[in-house]
């Protein structure tokens, strides 16, 4: 896999792994404003390219779709059942990948068994209990958020050529969908300056140049080494949050571990 390949998806990876951290300083905000602003910022953060957002209907369709659906998906997904159970099932979504990778790429053998090492890092840090019939409707919504994303992102490679800055119109329009959804299902709110400040930063990082850089590098890239080299968001999010003491003391253990799993499983589907 190229150098840019690589570059691309470890920087996406990167941003994703800050957005719980950033999410703290957002305070109070409801999640659909939270998620409405955020994308929206991150599609601005791209306006100076927005030459590049003229795609067909269709595509840009597929793309404010995915993403206000992978979104709204997660966000009720995190309401309706234990946020650390329905994070990792959301964290399904480089298995996914993975899988329906032959669809695009024939998928050699370990490649699969580098995804289930990688994928048992990110399990070590999240640690969730089992399954409970009582938060069924939140984990098949995050099943659904995981299938969004590994869908948005095998499917470009299969549609007519368009400039991955095209993602900001996407962000921009799923925004707008997730600010009128807060219009209509959430208590009006008016967040402070601070709370501005994270939804702003939120938006131009994880929200906005991650799907940019994400989605070059599955352009460019190995689909499914690339959703094995995504199961470090979960460890490296983890470890972002305990560096600003957000991660009980206890947890550090299985930091060292999981993450020798993940770049073992990494190297191991190259």
């Amino acid at each position: 896999m190229s150098r840019t390949a690589w570059a691309c998806a470890l920087g996406a990876i990167l941003l994703w792994a800050l957005f719980a951290t950033l999410v703290r300083l957002a305070g109070d905000a409801p999640p659909l404003l939270l998620t409405g602003v955020a994308l929206c910022c991150g599609g601005l953060a791209s306006v100076h390219r927005w030459r590049e957002w003229r795609v067909p209907a269709a595509i840009l369709g597929f793309g404010v779709a995915s993403l206000f659906l992978y979104h709204a998906s997660l966000v009720a997904a995190f309401r309706l059942a234990p946020i650390a159970e329905a994070n990792l099932l959301n964290y399904l979504w480089p298995l996914l990948i993975v899988v329906l990778a032959p669809r695009v790429a024939p998928l050699r053998p370990r490649q699969l068994a580098g995804c289930v090492i990688s994928f048992a890092g990110g399990a070590l840090v999240i640690a969730p209990s089992a399954l409970t019939v009582t938060h069924f409707a939140g984990y098949a919504l995050a099943v659904l958020a995981a299938f969004t994303w590994a869908v948005y992102s095998l499917v470009p490679a299969r549609l007519p050529a368009y400039s991955s800055w095209a993602t900001g119109g996407f962000c921009l329009g799923a925004g707008l969908l997730a600010l009128g959804a807060h219009v209509l299902f959430e208590t009006p709110y008016r967040p402070s300056a601070t709370e501005l400040a994270g939804m702003a930063a939120i938006g131009i990082g994880p929200l906005g140049l991650s799907f940019v850089l994400w989605d070059r590098a599955m352009r460019t890239g190995r689909a499914a080494t690339i959703g094995s080299l995504s199961y470090l968001t979960p460890v490296l999010s983890t470890l972002a949050l305990a560096v600003t003491g957000a991660v009980a003391a206890g947890g550090w253990w299985r930091l060292g571990p999981a993450l020798l799993l993940v770049v073992a499983g990494v190297r191991l589907s190259r």
